[in-house]
């Protein structure tokens, strides 16, 4: 009996832990076709900046270990998402000798509870510097998002992939949005 409820009581213990969390980002953007790059070509490299291997932790008892992490390629899926969106300006993308150069750098990407012993509160940020080279000139842009998740319960895995793929779809969508962006663009190409 006593193995019985030592058992029971270990198995209500780990119930409080969380498992690691690994998402899969892909991040997607909407932008209206226009003609700023027609007839140029353009390549885009994305790299992860992050720092240390997680996003964040979803807190609780054991908030150690309900990291969330990473699951796939960041620099891949950014760079797609940005290809995607140039190429309704337009622009034909290559893999090398482009006549538009796009780095886009993941410097920030948080999931991240506040409170780590309970999990109803999650604060989220992403930050992406893109830079944009034509030649001689060059574009410096930051994008940020941010938010405040608020639930009763434990997020799901896909909650918390939905929430930080939304939030960094946001946050590259700033780019296409960026009027002195396309200014640039448009002066030298």
């Amino acid at each position: 009996m006593k193995k019985l409820l030592l058992l029971l009581g270990v198995c209500i213990l780990s119930a409080c832990a969380h498992s690691p969390l690994q998402i899969q980002v892909r991040p997607q953007v909407q932008v209206p076709s226009d003609t700023i790059g027609a007839g140029h070509t353009l390549s885009v490299h994305g790299v992860n900046q992050l720092p240390g291997g997680g996003l964040g932790s979803l807190g609780g008892i054991y908030a150690d270990t309900s990291n969330v992490r990473l699951g796939n390629n960041v620099e891949n899926a950014i760079a797609d998402a940005l290809s995607a969106g140039f190429a309704s300006w337009s622009f034909r993308t290559v893999d090398s000798a482009a006549d538009v150069q796009v780095v886009a750098k993941l410097t920030g990407l948080s999931y991240d509870s506040p409170d780590k012993l309970y999990t109803s509160k999650v604060d989220t940020s992403a930050e992406v510097q893109l830079e944009v080279k034509i030649g001689g000139a060059t574009y410096f842009g930051t994008y940020r998002s941010s938010g405040k998740d608020r639930s009763l319960i434990k997020p799901s895995r896909e909650e918390v992939e939905t929430r930080v793929n939304d939030l960094l779809s946001a946050t590259l969508q700033r780019a296409f949005e960026d009027e002195k962006l396309k200014n640039f663009l448009r002066t030298h190409l």
